[in-house]
C-alpha cells in the first residue's frame, strides 16, 4: 500500500504503517488530463525528512 504520512514515533515509516492524509485537488477538466499519480518515498528517508511525503501527479497538454 502507498501512504503520503507516518508516525515518527510508531517507527511507521520502517513498518510502512501509514496513512493517506495528503491530496491533490483539482478540477474535472484537468482530473481527466491526468496521466499519472506517485508518491515519493525517497524524500521521506532523508536526515530530519518531514513526516509526510511529496504527492505528485503527471497531467497531459492535450485535451
Amino acid at each position: 500500500k502507498l501512504y503520503s504520512w507516518w508516525d515518527y514515533r510508531q517507527l511507521a515509516f520502517q513498518k510502512n504503517q501509514g496513512l493517506r492524509i495528503d491530496h491533490i485537488l483539482v478540477t474535472q477538466t484537468l482530473a481527466r488530463r491526468c496521466t499519472g499519480v506517485q508518491i515519493d518515498r525517497q524524500a521521506r528517508k532523508g536526515k530530519g525528512a518531514s513526516d509526510h511525503a511529496p504527492v505528485l501527479a503527471t497531467f497531459s497538454n492535450e485535451g
